[in-house]
């Protein structure tokens, strides 16, 4: 096996961990939004944490190395292409969001699904304190940006195509992020 394929098929599996790690997470947050049960609650706020530590870093790591390598065996620059930019500026930001928001978010709502547990129940002070807008919105966006930033590589698009591939993504995550809590919490409400 040569060294590009080896390299491509690494940097696959990187993106195959990112994806599964946030097919995780959006299924243990759709958990913790959906249930009035506290354990079930406190064990989709732990498994949110898992799917980050096990698949999302992990595979972050594997495409930041693979990533590197490709620019330089590929002898093309950081700057070069439009699509290019896109993809590691758009995981910058979105390693920087996993680092300073995400994972904040993931501690602040394990700490409040601890609280449920001793209270015994999930009342709206724990879910309005556990679901922060700014933790829920970023979770709805990873999975959108992260196709943004597999269409680059894989389309290699223009700057216009990648822009509008961005506000998709923030108007994807946006309404699932206005939507689904407000879903659960009258369902939850009426039963």
């Amino acid at each position: 096996m040569d060294t590009y394929t080896l390299l491509k098929f690494t940097h696959i599996i990187g993106f195959v961990l990112i994806f599964g790690g946030i097919l995780g997470i959006f299924i243990s947050e759709w958990h913790t939004f959906a249930t009035n049960d506290v354990q079930t609650f406190a064990q989709a706020a732990r498994y949110t944490l898992i799917f980050r530590n096990s698949f999302i870093a992990p595979g972050s790591i594997i495409i930041i190395i693979t990533g590197i390598w490709f620019v330089f065996h590929l002898d093309i620059g950081f700057f070069e292409e439009p699509w290019l930019i896109g993809m590691w500026g758009l995981f910058a930001m979105e390693f920087i969001e996993a680092n300073l928001v995400a994972r904040r978010s993931n501690n602040r709502t394990v700490k409040w699904a601890g609280k449920a547990v001793e209270e015994g129940a999930i009342t709206a002070e724990i879910r309005g304190q556990a679901h922060g807008w700014l933790g829920t919105f970023t979770h709805f966006f990873d999975f959108p940006i992260t196709l943004v930033m597999v269409y680059c590589g894989v389309a290699r698009p223009g700057w216009s195509e990648i822009i509008i591939g961005i506000v998709l993504a923030v108007l994807v995550a946006t309404t699932l992020a206005l939507t689904i809590p407000r879903l659960h919490l009258r369902n939850a409400a009426g039963t």
